[in-house]
Parts: structure tokens; C-alpha cells; sequence
């Protein structure tokens, strides 16, 4: 076994990457000696610091602004009957809906029939009906 490490170590391809190895450390280890790269190093450390006040000060200014302002939400109640009743009539009188130039029906509300043209759209009371006119249920709702 021995031997075979031997013979492992001896192949020009490690010889030559090991060369390659050491010549990039003796160049790292150079570049570290010269005085800038310690001002450069300071430099960062400095200014990641900076960035972090910064950042920390804009937060704590936020939060102090919040606490201060609070934000509260309200509603009329008379909106949210409004608005149901917007939603029943709608839903009652158009359960379904297609394109007239297009081959597959949506239930009212299916995100995957807002590509339909407003102008484009008719509307069926139930599935059967528009089933019954050459239309396919969606898949995608």
C-alpha cells in the first residue's frame, strides 16, 4: 500500500497541482503583507458597521414612528351588507361564464377565466346549459 501512495504522489498532475497550490499561497501570503490591505481590511469593518447603525437606527425610527401613529382599521357595516348583496345578486344571475369565441365555461369567481375580454363573455345560469352548447368545464377550477 505504501507503494501505491508513492506512486500517487510521484504523477506529474499532482506534482504540477501542488505547484500550483503553493504558488497561489505564496502569492496570498504576499499580498497580505503589504500595509494597504490592513487599511482596506479596517475600511469594510468600518463601513459594514456604518450600514448596520444605519440600518438599526431606520428601524428603531420606524417602530418609534408606529408606536406614536398607530394604525386602525374600520368599517362601516352598512359597506359590508352592501357588498354581500352586491355579491349574491351577482353570483345568483351569472354562475357561469365563457368566451364567446372560446370552448371552455368558468364558474363565476375562477382566476383562470380573467383572460376573458369583458366584452367577449356570456353567462349561463347553470353547467348543464352551457355543457349543452359545445362548452367544456374548466379544468383549472
Amino acid at each position: 500500500m505504501i507503494n501505491n501512495t508513492k506512486a500517487w504522489v510521484m504523477d506529474p498532475c499532482f506534482q504540477s497541482n501542488m505547484q500550483s497550490i503553493e504558488k497561489i499561497t505564496k502569492k496570498i501570503k504576499d499580498l497580505l503583507g503589504y500595509a494597504w490591505i490592513d487599511e482596506i481590511f479596517w475600511a469594510l469593518i468600518i463601513i459594514c458597521i456604518a450600514s448596520t447603525s444605519f440600518v438599526l437606527g431606520t428601524m428603531y425610527q420606524k417602530n418609534q414612528f408606529l408606536k406614536n401613529n398607530p394604525v386602525t382599521v374600520s368599517f362601516d357595516s352598512g359597506a359590508v351588507e352592501l357588498w354581500k348583496a352586491y355579491q349574491s345578486g351577482k353570483s345568483s344571475a351569472k354562475n357561469y361564464f365563457a368566451s364567446k369565441n372560446g370552448t371552455v365555461v368558468y364558474p363565476a369567481g375562477c382566476n383562470a377565466g380573467n383572460r376573458v375580454n369583458e366584452k367577449n363573455k356570456i353567462f349561463f345560469e347553470s353547467i348543464d346549459e352551457a355543457v349543452n352548447l359545445g362548452y367544456r368545464e374548466s379544468e383549472q377550477c
